[in-house]
């Protein structure tokens, strides 16, 4: 068997976080609340909150998580943890329940097939708080992609990705020596990737950031200073002119991103939108511009036909003034509930951003396949794409990796 390397969609790689303050130390274990259901939760909890609770974090200082949490970003742009905390993944290829407790049900599929979990199926955790090489990600990779080589007698791994996730492993196969991973990854394989800027994300910036509470309407799924897609910039290169926001009569397209986090208040953000936008890195533009494909094989399975939010409408807000640097004194920031700007996608990513790779796939017409009505979570575990999975790991032991479409 091929060893499979899943790397986790956003806010579902369980984290650690290490508090270090005058007064002692706080030391707990953290899933994002809106991306992990209480059923998926490890350990039998039945909130995140008592997810957190359960590995050490006291109760009263539940409350300060979202801060603790939360990233500093400087003058500059440049984006780090609070002062005294620590973030890290719980640990890595070790425990895939504990680390990836969302893709529980997608490794027991594989493992009804011959896998072995925690064996030649491991999961590969990440601070997704950070954009690609912000983090331990790249090494991370390096080290768990070498020992599951090795553990599998030099048989080349499978690197599954599912959204946030497959650009991060896009990242590392494009920054890391190409002989490197000739020599170790015999295929990307990816579930709804998001290989661009998340446009429907972007209004997270100037939105009200996670809860504990994920019946809260007006929360985010994440933190507003969370550069990991935040601070990515929207790719002309995929959107195109399409109208993304629009407050009255004022339209932004993909090319006024940091137009429209200056106008809604979210000053931090789009200096860090300057230091980490997409379009601004070498190894971005290799594909996206330059057509270069990947060192190693890629397949991609995303969902179409389903409508996706991919911006938002206002009315008419007050945009913010020159004393305003917070979202909280710009008009966008009081109104919970703007107009959709709908598109196709798979109800959570829009077929733009998940089309990205037909910019730099060896063929598309092989490398890509759209699975109708099936939506953003659910296509890790739907029968079409795991076979899929299944079919490019079995090629990949034979030496040569079917189409997509022949998954």
């Amino acid at each position: 068997m091929a060893p499979v390397v899943v790397v986790p969609g956003l806010g579902m790689s369980a984290l650690n976080v290490q508090v270090r303050t005058d007064g002692g130390a706080t030391d707990f274990d953290f899933l994002v609340p809106a991306m992990n259901p209480a059923d998926m939760l490890p350990e039998g909890a039945t909130s995140a909150l008592e997810y957190s609770v359960a590995s050490g974090l006291p109760r009263d200082q539940a409350e300060q998580v979202p801060t603790w949490m939360s990233l500093s970003i400087d003058k500059n742009g440049v984006a780090s943890n609070q002062p005294g905390v620590t973030v890290a993944p719980v640990s890595v290829g070790q425990d895939f329940a504990a680390e990836c407790p969302r893709y529980v049900p997608m490794a027991n599929q594989l493992a009804a097939v011959g896998w072995t979990v925690d064996a030649n199926l491991v999961c590969l955790p990440f601070d997704y708080r950070y954009a690609p090489g912000g983090n331990s990600f790249v090494s991370d990779f390096t080290s768990l992609v070498e020992r599951a080589v090795s553990q599998a007698d030099g048989q080349k791994a499978v690197v599954a990705c599912h959204s946030q996730g497959c650009l991060m492993a896009y990242h590392a196969l494009r920054v890391l020596d190409p002989a490197w991973a000739r020599a170790n990854v015999a295929v990307l394989y990816g579930f709804a990737g998001q290989f661009s800027g998340c446009s429907d994300c972007l209004r997270w910036a100037f939105q009200n950031g996670w809860s504990w509470n994920v019946d809260d309407q007006g929360a985010s799924p994440v933190d507003p200073s969370w550069v990991g897609e935040l601070s990515l910039g929207l790719q002309s290169s995929v959107y195109g002119d399409a109208v993304l926001y629009r407050n009255g009569a004022q339209d932004y397209r993909a090319t006024d991103a940091r137009a429209l986090l200056q106008d809604a208040g979210a000053v931090a953000m789009s200096r860090a939108t300057g230091v980490y936008a997409l379009g601004r890195q070498e190894w971005f533009r290799r594909g996206s511009v330059d057509g270069e494909a990947l060192p190693v094989p890629g397949r991609f399975v995303f969902g179409v036909d389903l409508p996706t939010t991919v911006g938002y409408a206002y009315e008419s807000v007050a945009v913010r003034t020159v004393s305003c640097h917070e979202p909280q004194c710009a008009g966008f920031w009081n109104v919970p509930d703007p107009a959709v700007i709908k598109a196709d996608g798979d109800g959570g990513d829009s077929t733009w951003m998940n089309a990205a790779p037909e910019a730099w796939t060896s063929d598309a017409s092989c490398d890509i396949r759209t699975l109708p009505g099936v939506d953003h979570m659910t296509i890790v575990t739907n029968t079409d794409a795991v076979e899929g999975l299944v079919s490019a790991a079995r090629g990949a032991v034979e030496g040569s990796v079917p189409c997509s479409s022949e998954g």
